[in-house]
């Protein structure tokens, strides 16, 4: 199975348990390929080092930086396609749309609360 992960879905595989970590689970185990692309790598980062994660990040001594490093191991980086706006309300979504285009990939959607 081919997938590409929203950075959401990323943070919580890294940072919590549950299916999120099932997902890098399966990655680490080859049974998952994860892709992601230059842009998605620098959003994780971005939102790894807001103030809600640094005492969580520091309690466990990583840093988001080696988190966004193990995470690029587990994935292949993709050339993300050139896509016209599709999520006007969250334009940071369109960036994992344009991953999974570039490879041919149907985007799945889930309705979370905000």
């Amino acid at each position: 199975m081919r997938v590409v992960c929203d950075t959401n879905i990323v943070i919580s595989g890294l940072l919590w348990q549950g299916n999120s970590r099932r997902v890098l689970d399966l990655a680490g185990a080859g049974t998952v390929e994860l892709f992601t692309s230059a842009q998605l790598l620098a959003e994780l980062e971005d939102v790894l080092v807001r103030r809600k994660f640094v005492q969580l990040l520091a309690s466990v001594r990583v840093t988001a930086h080696d988190l966004v490093l193990g995470y690029a191991a587990l994935a292949s980086i993709v050339v993300p396609a050139t896509i016209d706006p599709v999520i006007l309300a969250d334009p940071d979504d369109d960036a994992v749309i344009a991953c999974a285009v570039a490879l041919k990939l149907k985007p799945l959607f889930r309705e979370t609360a905000t």
